[in-house]
């Protein structure tokens, strides 16, 4: 919490914001930010990124959603 509130960055008049986080590897932070649901969006490291996509859209297809992603 401490990075987030050292690093927040207002973006846009829409409430979100950038912050910078620590994390201890690519599986961790994906679950943990998965947690935020819709409320955070990953921008960096493509690695986490990508991890996201691949876990949301088995997440989608295991609960029948036909909608292509567009990551």
């Amino acid at each position: 919490m401490r990075a987030v509130d050292s690093t927040a960055t207002a973006i846009g008049d829409d409430g979100w914001v950038e912050a910078v986080i620590p994390t201890e590897s690519t599986e961790h932070a994906c679950g943990e930010l998965l947690r935020l649901g819709i409320d955070v969006e990953v921008v960096a490291p493509a690695e986490l990124r990508r991890s996201m996509a691949d876990t949301v859209g088995e997440l989608a297809r295991a609960y029948g959603s036909s909608v292509p992603l567009n990551l």
